[in-house]
């Protein structure tokens, strides 16, 4: 069995005079090769797989001598990786370019998921997605929504719409907006809220909710 150190000098010869340095990782009975994070390829007894990115697929897929990997001796089926022979691999601007299309692909979609994350609500502090979809049954679909509508108003939307006006739910919109989680609330923050919100629900016509002789320091 060839040690990492030997698995390394078989791999980098492949990959870092085109992208830099690279890290090596088992995966089941394969090494991961990675960059920048992204797993960019599988390794087997010299078999290379390479990740295709979209744009590369169709032209990839054409080739006589490239297959998608198949491993049914440990469940690995993919259709993003593909065996890359010698011919393409001693190619260097082909392999490069094939290479170099798959990493922009792989950011382009990180960027694109961290844009989304940086507009969901279960994001903020004290939300989940329970809570998330709460406020999407009243109209409250994006972080830029919530920071419009505001805790208060979003407190008595919930309220409105037939959701529980607890204390607790109260406490983590507030969080989400100023960025606090509530187990670091102090009592004077809890009290403030709770008459904030009883006399938001007595001017929108609702009953008050809170007891706020029951808290004690």
């Amino acid at each position: 069995m060839q040690t990492i150190n030997e698995i390394r000098k078989e791999i980098i010869p492949l990959f870092e005079p085109i992208i830099g340095e690279i890290r090596i990782k088992t995966y089941f009975s394969y090494y991961a090769i990675f960059k920048n994070n992204f797993m960019i390829a599988l390794y087997q007894n010299k078999a290379t797989f390479l990740r295709i990115s979209q744009y590369d697929i169709a032209d990839i897929s054409q080739h006589p001598s490239t297959y998608n990997l198949s491993d049914d001796k440990i469940g690995l089926q993919s259709r993003k990786f593909h065996f890359i022979p010698s011919s393409i691999l001693s190619d260097t601007r082909k392999f490069s370019s094939l290479i170099r299309s798959t990493i922009n692909e792989l950011e382009s979609e990180k960027q694109k998921t961290n844009k989304k994350r940086s507009t969901q609500i279960r994001n903020l502090p004290n939300m989940n997605l329970k809570l998330e979809r709460m406020l999407k049954k009243v109209g409250i679909n994006s972080i830029q929504d919530f920071i419009q509508i505001g805790y208060i108003s979003t407190f008595i939307r919930l309220t409105l719409h037939g959701f529980e006006p607890t204390e607790d739910l109260l406490f983590k919109l507030n969080g989400a907006l100023n960025h606090q989680y509530i187990y670091t609330f102090t009592y004077q923050q809890k009290l403030g809220l709770m008459q904030e919100a009883n006399d938001a629900l007595y001017a929108s016509g609702l009953r008050k909710r809170f007891n706020t002789n029951h808290l004690i320091m």
